[in-house]
């Protein structure tokens, strides 16, 4: 078994993991409960953290390994070979992914002009060290790729190295589970999964807009495709600003609308009027757009513009769209269906699953 979670800075992942991992420990009681710390102890503000978590597992029976690179070569120094009976671990928590991935991506012999192109593939070879020791296996990472705000270079490398581990890991989990505010969701199950894809197959009838939206890098093109193979899609981070109302599908939605307050084409009720003219002349079209409306509100008027247009946007549209999936990890959740009524407003109801 292998389980994902996810969420938010502070959104009771952390607890919820641990919760999970003693879940699957009862259910093997003949292994080991064991805990892998991935945060480097510097600075006051990183040791109490470590703390906090060293208090909320106590008493709980995990035993402690701490690996903040190299996981692979960790677990066979550490952990060695299943024994003649089988796997040793009844079941193992690794926290987090998010700190694995910047002590990897960051080390000094790396360098972040370096091609890192080995890190996702090392460290989910880690993973599958870990998976032919242990019984279960549970991984908390974190949700950061809904941030609007123009990151450095180096952050945005490792956003993306984070991203490509997470879809990965997602792509092979049994279970992936966000955590909004300490309240689960599930993500994936196969079986969930599995019927996402057979209630759509791809075609198309009058008034059947899509929305696909999530956070940079989670591969809500790659699932767009894959939900519509033989869409012709355009880039709206490049494409002629009137292309949208003829297109099959456009994906770089958000950089779409930022080049359009740019141009300074009807900017006054924007959002409404975008909208309404993409449904009214193309009510076909399958969306797909980054979630910018995270985070801290920009400092520069035009960013502040921007994210918010976007937004208004996307909420319009999603009141059209007879389908909005958000995609997490790699894996689209149906968050409303529907129809579309007479006036070209959504019916939709909620994500059933």
């Amino acid at each position: 078994m292998l389980h994902v979670v996810t969420g938010g800075s502070g959104s009771g992942k952390s607890a919820f993991a641990e919760e999970m991992a003693c879940k699957y420990h009862r259910q093997n009681l003949d292994g080991t409960l064991l805990y892998i710390a991935t945060m480097i102890p510097y600075g006051e503000e990183t040791k109490k953290k470590i703390k906090r978590h060293q208090n909320l597992r106590a008493d709980k029976g995990f035993q402690t390994m701490e690996c903040y690179t190299e996981l692979e070569k960790n677990v066979e120094q550490k952990l060695g070979a299943p024994d003649s009976a089988g796997k040793h671990i009844s079941c193992v928590l690794l926290e987090c992914m998010s700190n694995l991935v910047a002590n990897e991506v960051f080390r000094e012999e790396n360098g972040v002009d370096a091609a890192n192109v080995d890190v996702t593939r090392q460290i989910l070879r880690g993973i599958q060290a870990l998976q032919r020791v242990s019984k279960h296996v549970v991984i908390v990472t974190n949700e950061v790729f809904q941030e609007p705000l123009q990151s450095s270079k180096e952050m945005q490398h490792y956003k993306k190295i984070l991203a490509e581990v997470n879809c990965k890991l997602g792509n092979v989990a049994d279970v992936v589970t966000e955590v909004v505010y300490g309240i689960p969701g599930t993500v994936k199950t196969d079986q969930r999964n599995k019927m996402k894809f057979q209630r759509n197959d791809g075609v198309k009838g009058a008034g059947s807009m899509r929305l696909i939206i999530g956070g940079s890098y989670q591969g809500k093109l790659e699932f767009a495709t894959k939900l519509f193979p033989k869409l012709r899609w355009i880039d709206g981070a490049v494409c002629p600003l009137d292309a949208v109302e003829s297109c099959e599908g456009i994906y770089h939605f958000h950089e779409y609308v930022k080049r359009w307050i740019q141009s300074g084409k009807d900017n006054e009720n924007i959002a409404e009027t975008m909208a309404a003219q993409l449904h009214e002349r193309n009510p076909d079209i399958v969306i797909v757009s980054d979630e910018i409306g995270y985070g801290l509100v920009p400092v520069d008027a035009f960013e502040r513009n921007y994210r918010e247009t976007t937004g208004r946007i996307c909420t319009e549209l999603a009141g059209y769209a007879c389908e909005v999936y958000r995609v997490i990890c790699g894996i689209g959740i149906l968050i409303k269906e529907g129809r579309t009524n007479e006036d070209g407003t959504g019916t939709g109801i909620a994500g059933r699953d």
